[in-house]
């Protein structure tokens, strides 16, 4: 699995305190990065196409034997959304604590980006594959916009988390020798 990581020394160690002692504050930086991180997610989200498959639905509920959700291009590109981890324990790759990332909310949208089959030579992978660079490789990681729109983004989420950082730094700095 390809992971995209920009590191802030000694903040998801922060964040976690603050979770714990100072739940206000805590919020508030949250929201200030998901706030900051909102242009991040319209920019990726302007790269799901306008249709992806020619007879994919666009309206109604889930349809047919694979019971597919429809998808429309206004709801994949509003569905990408940043979150915010509230989960103070590690995770992942490296036992590491993320803070930011950028999820798919919008089914239809959520399937085009990752679906993939144990077998890469099924039909409505081939299909999904066929105009993109990232390619379905059987039962690992894929995805087709949102992890390499937001790779190409780097500088964007960089700026975003420094911005929220920035805005509560001499707070918390002074919570922090308070402590001591």
């Amino acid at each position: 699995m390809t992971n995209v990581k920009v590191e802030f020394p000694g903040l998801p160690e922060t964040l976690q305190h603050l979770r714990r002692y100072e739940p206000d504050l805590y919020k508030q930086i949250a929201e200030d990065l998901k706030t900051a991180a909102e242009p991040l997610a319209r920019v990726v989200g302007s790269k799901f196409p306008q249709q992806p498959l020619e007879r994919w639905h666009k309206s109604g509920d889930r349809r047919g034997k694979s019971r597919m959700p429809p998808y429309k291009a206004s709801a994949a590109r509003a569905g990408v959304k940043p979150i915010i981890n509230t989960n103070p324990r590690p995770r992942g790759i490296g036992n590491e604590v993320g803070i930011l990332r950028l999820e798919q909310r919008n089914a239809g949208g959520q399937v085009f980006d990752s679906a993939g089959s144990a077998n890469p030579s099924a039909r409505f992978v081939m299909n999904l594959d066929k105009h993109r660079a990232i390619k379905s490789a059987g039962n690992g990681f894929r995805s087709r916009i949102l992890f390499p729109a937001a790779k190409a983004q780097m500088s964007m989420i960089e700026v975003a988390v420094r911005r929220a950082i920035e805005k509560h730094d001499s707070i918390v700095q002074a919570k922090i020798v308070e402590g001591f």
